[in-house]
């Protein structure tokens, strides 16, 4: 196992306004992932000049999307290409990718793939909640989460419990002590997302 293994949140802002029928999310997490020398980019949005800036000069091994949204893949081709580095994407969300890049390509992620990044594993979920191909990431020996939009705190007030969106039967069979770093605003534990009820219903489904 890697020494000096890390996880680096860095906030960005949309790459252009929103259109006028959706909410603006405001500023999303890019998240960095791994050591002093390699490092996975999870959701490279805003500006490939920022990420780049974070990532120094470690080796970025890949470039995950959590889906295919804007907010969270403006700049995965800018920092694949400059950093020479794969992206990786659900192809259920192909079609949001072109909206985007249009016929730029990706490597294609599926359910259950493990990605190795500085001595860490780490596991793909498919949770097609917020896009048909949304996926998590899971760190079990860390215990950790990204999940994009799947999960992420209420936006209806500062301090709001954090909610899933419907019901992203994996991550509820993950620990409640597990974090969440989802796509935007802060960390939380999953335990705060689900009541002990919603568990026991959602494992006994």
């Amino acid at each position: 196992m890697s020494e000096g293994f890390r996880i680096d949140r860095v906030c960005v802002r949309r790459a252009r306004p929103p259109g006028p029928f959706f909410a603006d999310p405001g500023e999303t997490n890019v998240w960095l992932v791994g050591d002093d020398r390699d490092v996975v980019v999870v959701d490279a949005g805003g500006r490939a000049t920022d990420i780049a800036d974070a990532v120094g000069d470690r080796c970025v091994t890949a470039v995950i999307c959590t889906q295919g949204g804007r907010a969270h893949v403006s700049a995965a081709v800018d920092v694949g290409v400059g950093l020479c580095a794969p992206i990786l994407l659900h192809p259920a969300d192909h079609a949001l990718w072109q909206a985007v890049h249009g016929q730029r390509r990706y490597w294609r992620l599926d359910d259950g793939q493990r990605i190795a990044v500085a001595g860490h594993e780490i596991r793909v979920l498919h949770t097609p909640v917020a896009t048909p191909g949304s996926v998590s990431l899971h760190l079990p020996h860390l215990g950790v989460v990204f999940t994009g939009d799947v999960l992420r705190h209420g936006c209806e007030a500062p301090g709001h419990t954090p909610t899933p969106s419907t019901a992203p039967g994996p991550l509820s069979a993950l620990p409640a002590d597990t974090r969440v770093h989802p796509g935007h605003g802060d960390s939380f534990l999953l335990g705060e997302a689900f009541s002990s009820t919603d568990r026991w219903v959602r494992h006994s489904a």
